[in-house]
């Protein structure tokens, strides 16, 4: 179920934030981008303060959202400059927002992995199911960073620094039955190309990277458990100055559903989306 409302509504924005989801970038191959108000950007992969994103989600063929991002503020932190990216992400006759964190040290660009929004609408929803009482709710392995090489070149690579996996935990009862779910989830490294991009926004000489979204789920009523993996494969495009260009996703999306008698209902579901960017206002 959580995996099924991560696909509704939260898909979109792992499309701009993931990464992972959540990374290396583009400069842009005309005058378009103006980054000479944020000097201390300059070939990186932080948006552009004082411009908007706008991005056109299709999931398997069909418009499935539109994402709108924007840098709306920043901090010192220890002499580093930290920006917080905002987005907001309509999809599925839904809305929600997500800020993530982004700081350039080091010749690398960083973006937070934070607990995502859709987990606290999973939790709210969950125990909103007919005979569940949520018990107990847990997350680990958090925040973490996505990490990009700011150098456009051929081998340029997108890491991961903090915890291996992040954990989302939820234990409930079902008509009396103990049970948990428990999704593991971690980023697997990748490396890119440089590559010309034509969008609707304009012409981008980009790092295109490829990189890899794990999950694991387990999930156990009494003394019964069942397990489901799930991948996502992502291609992206990053632009100095701009963030991402284009994402083109596939995943395998497990669902483990808690039925009325006990049991646990698996539920695999394939998707493709493209996220392109629109235009930047």
């Amino acid at each position: 179920m959580y995996n099924k409302l991560m696909n509704n509504i939260s898909r979109p924005a792992m499309a701009v934030l993931l990464a992972a989801v959540l990374c290396t970038g583009c400069e842009p191959d005309s005058s378009d981008i103006d980054d000479s108000k944020e000097p201390a950007k300059a070939g990186s992969f932080i948006p552009a303060r004082n411009k908007k994103f706008i991005y056109k989600v299709e999931t398997d063929g069909s418009e499935g959202g539109t994402v709108t991002q924007n840098i709306t503020g920043s901090k010192d932190s220890s002499g580093i400059t930290v920006y917080n990216l905002h987005a907001v992400i309509e999809a599925s006759g839904a809305s929600m927002t997500m800020d993530n964190r982004l700081f350039t040290l080091n010749g690398k660009t960083y973006t937070e992995l934070k607990v995502p929004e859709a987990w606290y609408q999973y939790v709210e929803l969950f125990g909103k199911m007919p005979n569940i009482k949520v018990t107990k709710t847990e997350v680990s392995g958090y925040p973490a960073y996505l990490i990009m090489q700011n150098a456009l070149k051929n081998g340029s690579v997108i890491t991961v620094d903090g915890p291996l996996t992040q954990n989302q935990l939820i234990e409930y009862t079902n008509n009396g039955r103990f049970g948990s779910s428990k999704q593991e989830i971690a980023q697997v490294p990748g490396s890119g190309t440089v590559e010309t991009i034509k969008v609707p926004a304009g012409s981008f000489v980009c790092n295109k990277f490829s990189y890899e979204v794990v999950t694991k789920i387990t999930s156990k009523v009494e003394s019964k458990e069942e397990t489901a993996n799930g991948n996502e494969k992502i291609t992206v495009w990053m632009a100095h100055g701009v963030g991402m260009v284009k994402q083109e996703s596939a995943a395998t999306l497990v669902s483990m559903i808690p039925l009325p008698t006990g049991e646990i209902k698996k539920v695999v579901t394939n998707t493709a989306s493209t996220t392109t960017l629109q235009k930047i206002e």
